[in-house]
């Protein structure tokens, strides 16, 4: 079966270079098939709102490509202010997040100098706690 196979790729080798790519061709999108559903799925979309626009009125569409590549635009802005603001709160909440174990041993610093307990184990008694009333 494999000698078969074998020499009517070697007679044959346009049709091997074609299954090779064509095997290759189906791994790269089995890799990359989320992506490429997301950009056909947005071409659609796209596609689909523009014709939408063209068939309700053809008359107006210079005026209305302008006035969408405007809130486009504007939207646009409106999304970078909001992801950049983002960005710099997340800044913020990881500066904080590396200075905090800094601070809690300062603070346990302060704390052990303020009590002049150590805070070890060593000379702590072991607490037995009361028996309740009624179990005496």
């Amino acid at each position: 079966m494999m000698d078969a196979l074998f020499s009517f790729f070697t007679a044959h080798p346009t049709v091997f270079t074609l299954l090779t790519i064509f095997i290759i061709i189906a791994i790269l999108y089995f890799i990359l098939s989320k992506f490429i559903k997301l950009a056909v799925l947005l071409l659609i979309v796209i596609l689909l709102a523009g014709g939408a626009n063209l068939l309700s009125d053809p008359a107006s569409m210079p005026g209305k490509i302008k006035q969408n590549a405007q809130t486009f635009i504007t939207g646009g802005k409106q999304i970078w202010h909001t992801v950049s603001g983002l960005w710099k709160d997340a800044n913020d909440i990881a500066d904080r997040v590396q200075k905090a174990p800094e601070e809690i041993n300062a603070s346990l610093k302060t704390a052990k100098e303020k009590t002049g307990k150590s805070g070890d184990s060593v000379n702590r008694k072991k607490s037995v706690p009361e028996k309740h009333p009624a179990a005496k």
